[in-house]
């Protein structure tokens, strides 16, 4: 893990994005924002993720979990801004899926703000899902 991100080899869930699984080839990542315990380093996190894509350097997706996702986490637009740039520029050609589960109305704000930034066929490559709880488990 520390070829990854030594801030989180030395500190586990500094960043809070993993591969978790794969399936049919597909590198399955998760990322619970409000258990990232610097959840302000944007520079940090940014270069966390875009080592962890890749190195897997096939087809991937992302499973963003909203869950206790508060008011504090929506200062850090350059973040958001940050990997919507990695997800849908640098990523775009790997990338099946975004899924965001359990999204909070202050995650909901957040994309809203985001979203604006994306085209269509970047859009087309996110699922909200928000009929229910969701768990990492079921997508992997």
């Amino acid at each position: 893990m520390s070829s990854i991100c030594d801030i989180c080899a030395k500190e586990p869930y500094a960043h809070s994005f993993k591969k978790v699984g794969e399936k049919r080839g597909i590198a399955i990542f998760y990322s619970k924002p409000s258990e990232a315990k610097h959840y302000d380093d944007t520079e940090g996190i940014l270069k966390h993720v875009d080592r962890a894509i890749t190195a897997h350097g096939k087809k991937w997706m992302c499973v963003i979990d909203g869950n206790q996702f508060d008011a504090k986490y929506t200062l850090e637009y350059k973040t958001g801004m940050g990997l919507m740039d990695l997800f849908f520029t640098k990523h775009m050609d790997t990338l099946v899926e975004v899924k965001v589960i359990n999204p909070t109305i202050y995650i909901r704000t957040v994309m809203k703000f985001l979203l604006q930034f994306i085209g269509e066929d970047k859009l087309s490559k996110i699922t909200v899902l928000d009929d229910k709880p969701y768990s990492i488990l079921q997508f992997i």
